[in-house]
């Protein structure tokens, strides 16, 4: 273990500039190292019998309690197939940050570093201090699995170099394909059926669907009063914020990017900013004023969404979003969850019709110290996490442990093609694998590789599956008009840093004012626009900007 001194608590920011020290090896050393590797290609990658350990720092994920291969199976796995023992220091996910800065600051880290969802201006610094590494040529040179996957998406392998031309990091590539699009409004079907409704197709339809759920005795129990027509959670929950959902019919927008778009001369603006935001504003005040979205909507937690949508006895919830139905009501109550479809994205007055797009950039979670000896066999031993079953290993264990098996011969998977594996309930169980701790890559088809639930109605998976291909997908915001990932030097970290803090709550708050018709749109609006500027919009997206076009030019 590298970490052998207790370290203080007082920690330097990034935006302060402070030149860590790093603990590099020696030339001595070389000779020993090629003596402990297999050159050629394949597992294991220490010759038997020399001891080569390599530390690593990482954070513990949801279902593990450690990563110490005496307990853990992955970890064991890929120590019996690499040769490598691995010396892992470990944290609480709540505490990693902390420790890592303390850690990187005292200059004793690491020979590896994993889980940190590193941003690109901690990249770059501890990249051109020489602390992180270049990977690109080990990546080329060692990891096949790695070099294909990056060359199957361009666009991840752009995001992770550096204005310096290098990688300092192994992304994590690949989620579930409705995972780009998980800003779905799930909308009563049961209700629609009841008043004899089709499913609305634009904002304007969706307003009188609203309207004829609050009025109508859309549960018809013969109480027309105790609908709720739309709710949400705006403060927490897995895209419970409608939102950015009804925006998207006004303009093409992302929070993922912090609603920040690139126009077709490549300028950067603020689609919050916009006319067209203005307009959406309009909108959710007419339905707030007409008493069709929940008074609580600004206000209330996940856990209250929850509370409503899974009321006792009468179903009183009739539409609100979310990544999938289990934000609002219990998967398991397959009758209550079965009412609700996914609303495809609505067109807006204006012809828009756009769905909100968390593109994947990838994410960095393995990056490499100049303290460690064996940076080749660090990225061989995570190549095998490229393939099909290093994945398997990575996210559930081994095939046969309870959480997932081979499908049974004719089982067959979400669109009916033959299906490879059968996934199995395994709550509350812990220690079964690695929960996807480090990189990985899952492959476009891998939300195909898992056996559908024998009465398709119980299906959630399916469900998101079809209307992500079917409905959001072929509608979602286009890639190169999102802003992207981009690096920022100390100065410009300050000044995103400081905007962001002060426009987002400004904004939070009059976006609450608006919609509850608290303060005039028309009358505020050039107030707002104001504000924004006073807070520093204009400094904020000329910094973007210039990142941009760096990032453009690199």
């Amino acid at each position: 273990m590298k970490i052998k001194k207790l370290l203080g608590l007082g920690l330097c920011t990034l935006a302060a500039g402070i030149i860590f020290v790093g603990c590099g090896s020696d030339d001595s050393e070389s000779a020993s190292v090629s003596d402990d590797i297999y050159t050629e290609s394949g597992y294991p990658i220490i010759k038997e019998g020399n001891d080569v350990s390599i530390s690593f720092f990482t954070g513990l994920r949801a279902s593990v309690s450690t990563y110490d291969s005496n307990v853990n199976p992955t970890t064991k796995h890929l120590e019996d197939l690499t040769g490598i023992k691995m010396d892992i220091t470990e944290t609480t996910s709540a505490d990693k940050k902390q420790k890592f800065n303390v850690m990187m600051t005292g200059g004793d880290y690491t020979d590896v570093i994993l889980d940190m969802w590193s941003t690109h201006s901690e990249l770059a610094l501890y990249g051109s201090q020489g602390i992180f590494i270049p990977l690109e040529d080990l990546i080329a040179e060692h990891a096949p699995n790695i070099q294909a996957a990056l060359d199957a998406h361009p666009e991840i392998r752009d995001t992770w170099t550096m204005e310096d031309g290098h990688m300092y990091t192994i992304p994590r590539i690949g989620n579930s394909t409705h995972s780009e699009v998980s800003q779905r409004m799930w909308i009563n079907k049961q209700w629609l059926d009841n008043l004899g409704l089709d499913i609305p197709k634009t904002t304007e339809d969706f307003y009188d669907v609203l309207k004829a759920f609050k009025e109508q005795d859309a549960n018809g129990n013969g109480d027309p009063n105790d609908e709720v027509p739309l709710s949400g959670a705006i403060t927490s929950g897995w895209n419970t914020n409608p939102i950015p959902y009804i925006a998207n019919a006004f303009i093409p927008c992302t929070n993922a990017s912090g609603y920040l778009n690139i126009d077709e001369n490549g300028k950067v603006y603020y689609a919050r900013s916009t006319d067209e935001w203005k307009e959406f504003l309009k909108y959710m005040n007419r339905l707030y004023e007409d008493g069709l979205i929940d008074p609580l909507l600004f206000t209330q937690t996940s856990d209250q969404l929850m509370k409503l949508g899974s009321n006792p006895g009468d179903i009183i919830l009739g539409a609100t979003t979310g990544g999938s139905v289990s934000v609002f009501t219990n998967t398991s109550n397959t009758a209550r969850w079965n009412e609700y479809i996914a609303l495809p994205p609505l067109e807006g007055p204006e012809g828009v019709v756009s769905a909100v797009r968390a593109p994947d950039y990838g994410s960095a979670v393995l990056s490499i110290t100049n303290a460690c000896k064996y940076p080749e066999a660090v990225v061989r031993m995570f190549d095998y996490l490229y393939t099909e079953e290093g994945l398997i290993w990575s996210q559930f264990g081994e095939i046969g442990n309870g959480a997932i098996d081979i499908a049974p011969e004719g089982a067959l998977n979400i669109i009916g093609e033959p299906a490879k594996y059968i996934r199995l309930p395994f709550d509350n169980v812990k220690d079964l694998s690695w929960n996807r701790m480090g990189p990985d890559y899952r492959p476009a088809d891998y939300d195909l590789w898992f056996t559908a639930k024998e009465n398709p109605a119980e299906d959630i998976e399916k469900v998101l599956y079809e209307s992500a291909v079917n409905d959001y997908l072929p509608v979602a915001q286009p890639l190169e008009t999102i802003m992207p990932k981009v690096a920022f030097d100390t100065e410009e970290s300050r000044i995103i840093v400081d905007v962001t803090t002060n426009v987002n709550m400004y904004i939070d708050q009059v976006t609450a004012e608006f919609v509850t018709g608290k303060k005039d749109i028309d009358a505020g609006w050039d107030e707002y626009i104001e504000t924004l500027d006073r807070y520093g919009l204009q400094d904020y997206l000329k910094v973007q900007q210039d990142a941009y076009d760096r990032n453009q030019n690199k």
